[in-house]
């Protein structure tokens, strides 16, 4: 018989400054495995009944534990009407004829430059910057949905690129996941993103990684790192601030676990990405809130299509310097016509086999690759995850349907979930990932659930996994014996999971499960 650890001691939410909140979760019934079977049973069959209805499935999908959002760029992920509330805010100006922003310090240069804070009495202007900076209204842009998503970034860039409001960013997206019953985001930034790659101009190129490497070191490497961990120290405190944590008014995404990925733009000189590189690398190794690295920016960009092989290598360098560094890549996020056919076969395996990344953004060209069942073989055998972005690819691909190789991936056995990429520019939320595979795919609610697990089995949190395998069939032992949604758990779980970060999300996740699933109506 397992001694009970004090309630005290129950792990239960988790907040966005890398601690945890101890909290009482509704009691299971006693019989609580048949009871769970059960539950589940009954709401994937709810789920079945209800196919037909998108809008009720929407409900439930948005009622849903979705787990993590591990493919978020945080930049994109804010929707335009609140960079313009932003702007309002922080005295910038319009220049009504281009319809783009202009700096606080700019706004006297031309007489027809109006004050932001007066574009809710313009509207025209208002919507159209709302257009520009997102795919709305996509059919009136006279240009490529691809076309149109790269560019809304530069539209909203002087706002995105400061620090003054990216507490605020975090805060918008750490609320709108916990809306959606999303407990953990890994958000894409850039901390000393022109003061690395000046470090790396003044280094010069040189095809000598080792060398290379050790001047930047040499030169002040090590001192932007410091200067980044403060950054990201000074962010996490104004973003607990900004949402209120541990006060009576705490707003929702408070109980969101946020960690981040530090990116890398891949269209830049091969120093710059170079020195790029090696500082996320040694950032994630100083710094606990960057849990990985990844390269961003239009794959199939000139500099991105002739420098992709020599960024797998510099990858491959630093990986051997830095083994316990997880890296995702966006791989794959191209079609046939966007570019050569020459540069749709290898992408995604140089990722994997060179570069060693743990998971592959998009992915979408697998089946031109050289032997792609092969390689969605060694995928699903080495555990390589692909984060699946459906409306992206069928915004900046026009790839959707049949034509996205999901069901590939899913018949290969390779280990998938679902990710909102950019939700403010392509204006959906995670909840709508969700309807779109049950709907294209035919997915039930068992194969949403595997999906959500998926987004916390292969995330960066660091720590030992909640299960014993992939499967997730069995509880690690020390937990074998507990029940998730209980009001209290064993002395070998509690130890557990006090343990590792990624075990206690797993835990919250699958507590969150037996709640919903014992829901009398799931909308």
């Amino acid at each position: 018989m397992h001694r009970r650890a004090p309630l005290s001691l129950f792990l239960g939410v988790l907040t966005s400054s890398s601690c945890f909140i101890f909290s009482v979760v509704a009691q299971v019934p006693s019989n609580s495995q048949q009871s769970s079977t059960r539950n589940e049973t009954e709401t994937a069959s709810w789920f079945e009944a209800h196919r037909a209805q998108p809008a009720a499935l929407r409900a439930f999908v948005q009622r849903m534990p979705k787990g993590g959002d591990i493919h978020s760029h945080l930049s994109g992920a804010v929707y335009a009407e609140h960079y313009l509330e932003w702007a309002a805010s922080d005295g910038y100006c319009v220049n009504p004829k281009a319809e783009v922003l202009v700096e606080p310090k700019a706004c006297g240069q031309d007489s027809s430059y109006f004050p932001a804070s007066e574009l809710f009495n313009r509207t025209s202007v208002y919507d159209s910057l709302i257009n520009r900076w997102s795919t709305r209204n996509l059919r009136f842009a006279g240009k490529s949905g691809h076309d149109q998503f790269f560019e809304a970034f530069s539209g909203f860039g002087t706002i995105s690129d400061s620090m003054t409001r990216r507490d605020d960013m975090v805060a918008e997206v750490a609320n709108r996941a916990a809306s959606q019953h999303i407990t953990y985001l890994e958000l894409m930034l850039t901390v000393q993103g022109s003061e690395v790659r000046q470090l790396g101009r003044e280094v010069g190129w040189n095809k000598d990684f080792q060398e290379m490497h050790r001047q930047l070191l040499k030169r002040g490497l090590t001192k932007l790192v410091t200067l980044g961990s403060q950054q990201l120290a000074q962010l996490e405190g104004e973003v607990s601030k900004t949402l209120g944590c541990g006060t009576p008014s705490a707003q929702p995404g408070c109980a969101v676990k946020v960690s981040y990925l530090q990116q890398t733009t891949r269209t830049k000189s091969p120093v710059e990405v170079f020195a790029q590189l090696a500082y996320a690398f040694a950032l994630d190794s100083s710094d606990s809130r960057v849990v990985g690295i990844n390269l961003v920016a239009p794959e199939d960009n000139p500099i991105a299509l002739r420098d992709y092989t020599l960024q797998m290598q510099m990858l491959q360098f630093l990986k051997r310097q830095y083994p316990n560094v997880k890296v995702a890549l966006h791989a794959g996020e191209l079609t046939l016509g966007l570019v050569t056919t020459e540069n749709l076969r290898f992408h995604i395996r140089q990722a994997v086999e060179v570069a060693q990344a743990s998971r592959i953004g998009h992915g979408v060209d697998i089946l031109f690759e050289e032997r792609p069942f092969e390689l969605m073989e060694e995928m699903r055998r080495l555990g390589v995850l692909v984060e699946i972005c459906l409306t992206s690819n069928e915004v900046i691909l026009n790839v959707q349907g049949d034509q996205h190789p999901f069901m590939e991936y899913w018949k290969a056995g390779v280990p998938m979930t679902l990710a909102s990429d950019d939700e403010g520019i392509s204006r959906i939320d995670l909840s709508h990932e969700y309807l779109l595979a049950a709907t294209r795919y035919k997915l039930g609610y068992k194969d949403l659930k595997r999906l959500a697990r998926n987004s916390l089995e292969y995330s960066f949190a660091p720590g030992n996994s909640l299960w014993e395998s992939p499967e997730f069939k069995a509880m690690v032992s020390a937990c074998a014996s507990d029940t998730p949604g209980k009001t209290s758990v064993s002395q070998g779980c509690s130890a557990f999971l006090q343990k590792s970060d990624r075990a206690r999300i797993q835990w919250q996740l699958e507590s969150e499960f037996a709640r919903f699933e014992s829901l009398q109506n799931w909308l």
